[in-house]
């Protein structure tokens, strides 16, 4: 059996003319689409990219000056864990419960809720490594 084809990701701004495209990618994307295609359209949340870029640095940088997790994104599986971030999995052969941590991605996070973890995700670890990440990444810029 073919595989079908994934229709390309355009992103797209409402303006007061109409939809236009989001970057020159999407443009020229729409320009190989032909004329009287119909689109299902799905409103995303805006979440700031500069804010999501942040949470990394912070997250970076906590890594780097305490050694304490081997990565940034290991950092980032705790962080969702201790707050309560997940969700039981059911081994449904053995009956054992495992939690595993939520996703944050943007069709599972909205701004709001976003803003709400990083505060928190910042104050958990300004508790455990004894200084603001956030002020820190400050002074050193």
């Amino acid at each position: 059996m073919a595989k079908k084809e994934k229709p390309p990701h355009i992103e797209a701004v409402m303006t007061p003319r109409g939809l236009r495209a989001h970057t020159a990618d999407d443009a020229e994307k729409m320009a190989g689409i032909p004329q009287g295609k119909v689109f299902e359209l799905v409103p995303v949340s805006q979440r700031s990219s500069k804010q999501l870029r942040t949470y990394w640095k912070a997250l970076g940088l906590v890594v780097k000056v305490t050694g304490k997790w081997a990565s940034p994104e290991n950092l980032h599986r705790d962080i969702k864990m201790t707050l309560g971030y997940r969700e039981q999995t059911i081994n449904l052969r053995t009956g054992e419960i495992t939690l595993v941590p939520d996703s944050i991605a943007l069709d599972k996070m909205d701004h709001d809720e976003f803003c709400a973890f990083m505060n928190q995700a910042m104050e958990l670890l300004a508790d455990h490594v004894g200084f603001d990440p956030l002020a820190f990444l400050q002074e050193a810029a």
